[in-house]
């Protein structure tokens, strides 16, 4: 064991029981930095939006917003006029 470990075993070892709980919650969110595996380090709303972005589409024609905006008045307030 290197040094730096048993420097830090030593370190946990004189802190209390329920302080120890905040080391461990420390080290479960670095193992997740140096884990090969991408997907353990992503959290449930990242893979969540990846999966959404997977399904987007792309438009593939222009739209004139201009003219859909105008179409969508005078087909809502035509009664008016």
């Amino acid at each position: 064991m290197t040094v730096i470990k048993e420097q830090a075993i030593e370190m946990i070892k004189k802190l209390p029981d329920d302080e120890v709980i905040y080391v461990v919650n420390i080290l479960e969110g670095l193992e997740g930095l140096y884990s090969g595996n991408e997907e353990q380090a992503l959290s449930k709303s990242q893979m969540a939006y990846q999966a959404l972005q997977h399904l987007r589409r792309r438009g593939t024609e222009d739209i004139d917003y201009k003219s859909e905006l105008t179409e969508a008045l005078e087909e809502n307030y035509e009664s008016l006029g």
